[in-house]
């Protein structure tokens, strides 16, 4: 559903995605690792449609990303979703729908606390109020493919515990899901397998457990203790 092949990103003459190859599968969660700077947000980007790669292929649900028909077959969660801010909760839910052909999902609104916030104006809204609009615009497309960035950033632990039961019914529904997070225990809690980047490369990936407990040293060098120029 989402191939990335010999992926290359350069800013500034420098690679910070550097020949980056993985599948996300209809029905399967995959973790995007790494420390802040690994690339995950270039990659996304050029996953996206956000940004042209300098070399390699990405392909989404058949799709060239960026494409008509790949916005429309694709959810995504940016770190920063630049959300209509003069718009209420209700009016963006609504235009994001009509702009997917979709009906607006009221369950997955009152999932995400939003019907209490729907005459709420989004410049209004809290950081944590305005994760979870945006959570409920990419959820609600029913895309089969889903980008998201840092889903879980600024959510209070039952919110977080919610996202892991959204994402769940969405892999159960055959959509393939690519999420990021520098967070190895929440990736292991929501994926089924993870990528772990360091420093624009792919240096690892597998199944959370499988990974930790094969690659327990070389995991921790690099989450904990690794330094290095960062990317974006």
């Amino acid at each position: 559903m989402i191939d990335v092949a010999d992926l290359v990103r350069r800013r500034g003459g420098r690679a910070v995605v550097d020949g980056v190859s993985f599948t996300v599968a209809a029905g399967e969660i995959v973790g995007l690792i790494g420390l802040n700077g690994a690339g995950k947000t270039s990659l996304i980007d050029c996953i996206a449609g956000l940004a042209r790669p300098d070399a390699g292929l990405v392909i989404v649900a058949g799709h060239a990303p960026g494409s008509v028909a790949a916005r429309r077959e694709t959810g995504v969660l940016l770190q920063q979703p630049g959300l209509p801010a003069r718009l209420t909760v209700a009016e963006t839910l609504a235009l994001f729908a009509g702009l997917h052909g979709v009906a607006v999902d009221e369950r997955l609104a009152a999932a995400l606390g939003l019907d209490a916030l729907a005459g709420c104006r989004v410049d209004r809204l809290s950081g944590g109020q305005e994760q979870r609009l945006a959570l409920a615009l990419a959820l609600q497309s029913g895309a089969p493919a889903l980008v998201l960035d840092e889903p879980a950033t600024a959510l209070d632990p039952l919110m977080r515990r919610d996202l892991v039961t959204l994402l769940g019914e969405r892999r159960a529904g055959g959509a393939a899901v690519l999420l990021a997070t520098h967070d190895l225990a929440e990736a292991s809690s929501l994926c089924d397998r993870v990528v772990l980047l360091h420093q624009g490369r792919l240096v690892a990936q597998g199944r959370p457990a499988d990974l930790i407990s094969a690659t327990a040293a070389t995991l921790a060098d690099v989450v904990l203790t690794i330094s290095g120029e960062p990317g974006r």
